[in-house]
């Protein structure tokens, strides 16, 4: 089997159980604020999602956590799977089943009951027990825990120091067994040199090297966790900013859903007009002297139109999706349906040609309802 087949496995088993978010818990609690928190004394029984600039999880949470921030802190209990994206996480309490990550630096220091699939700069796993498989890409990896099952990292500098049950299977620049290693099955890995094996490290099985020469860049393992992080990132960012539309404008979304759902094709004819017309005449304001102001304010309107555009197309889609799988008898905007919604769009984002066209369509109908609102405000005007 080629060694290559490591940063393959990696970069599509950390993308996958990165993006399989349980969104259709719809009994779960959501908390968003710059300093979301679940105190100790906290016991939420259901799934909790959480995101902010800083997030710190200190209670007991009986179903899954979800968690986004600029730095997360999770010292609580989690009964199933915990799920985090940020840029600092620390996670200190015990996970029950399976923890996924992405961020720059990660340190899981709690034991956790299932597998651990992460990505990122600098990871460190330094609880005592994982009871699962680990499935690791980053720059910098670190395992201190005892692992019951396989191990497979792909990075630049990888440093195993406990016992594992299982087979490890590495791709790295730089490969060392602490002394505390204790490697069950099999030992296979690619490498700029031979691993250093530390005095007592004990590799059981059988021991497979395959030598290739240095490379300046990351290897496939660690750019699949840089870019699952991308994902994650891209996805808190889309959630957190529907979200924040919802809660400042209350009735607005609702109503771009009902205008882009009362004739689809119609919207999506004006989303169609603006998004060819309004650059165009812009760069052709910008030829002449007098009409500079014009284009670079045309510009600016496209520009901030677009991302306007890319926050409400998820809305949009998690409506259609909710009222698809749940039958109400009219669309539903609610952070649920936006939780789902953008789900649903990073999913469709990452498959070829019709993922983007998909896409392209729900931001030019996304558009199309936008100008509608905006035509209808300016009729009143006048």
């Amino acid at each position: 089997m080629e060694k290559a087949y490591i940063n393959r496995y990696v970069g599509a088993l950390t993308l996958a159980a990165l993006l399989i978010v349980p969104m259709l818990a719809f009994a779960a609690q959501f908390r968003a604020e710059e300093q979301p928190s679940l105190s100790s004394g906290e016991t939420v029984n259901d799934d909790l999602y959480m995101a902010g600039g800083v997030v710190t999880s200190s209670g007991d949470v009986r179903g899954d956590l979800v968690a986004g921030g600029g730095s997360v802190l999770v010292s609580g209990a989690v009964s199933s799977d915990l799920i985090v994206g940020g840029g600092n996480i620390t996670i200190l309490g015990a996970v029950g089943d399976d923890v996924r990550a992405g961020g720059g630096n990660i340190i899981v220091s709690g034991d956790v009951g299932g597998d651990i699939v992460a990505g990122g700069g600098q990871i460190q796993l330094t609880g005592k027990n994982i009871g699962g498989d680990v499935a690791i890409g980053g720059g910098s990896v670190r395992i201190d825990s005892s692992v019951g099952g396989d191990v497979k990292v792909g990075g630049g500098d990888v440093y195993i120091n406990g016992p594992v049950a299982g087979n490890v299977e590495l791709d790295a620049d730089k490969i060392t067994l602490g002394p505390n290693a204790d490697i069950g099955g099999n030992l296979t890995y690619t490498s700029v040199k031979e691993a250093t094996l530390e005095e007592g490290a004990v590799v059981r099985g059988e021991t497979d090297f395959t030598a290739r020469k240095a490379r300046g860049e990351m290897g496939g393992a660690a750019l699949a966790g840089i870019f699952t992080l991308a994902l994650l990132a891209k996805f808190l960012m889309l959630f957190v900013g529907a979200l924040i539309l919802l809660l400042i404008f209350r009735k607005y979304p609702a109503e771009l859903v009902e205008r882009a759902m009362d004739n689809p094709l119609r919207e999506m004819g004006r989303g169609v007009v603006f998004l060819i017309v309004t650059p165009v005449v812009s760069v052709v304001l910008l030829v002449s002297v007098i009409g500079i102001p014009l284009g670079a304010l045309g510009l600016l309107v496209f520009g901030a139109a677009m991302v306007f555009a890319s926050l409400v197309a998820p809305i949009i889609l998690g409506s259609i999706a909710h009222r698809w799988i749940f039958k109400p008898s009219d669309y539903q905007v609610s952070w649920k349906t936006i939780l789902l919604g953008v789900a649903l769009y990073i999913l469709i984002g990452i498959i070829p040609i019709i993922g983007w066209i998909a896409k392209l369509v729900l931001i030019v109908l996304a558009l199309g309802a936008m100008l509608n609102i905006k035509w209808a405000i300016a009729k009143e005007w006048r």
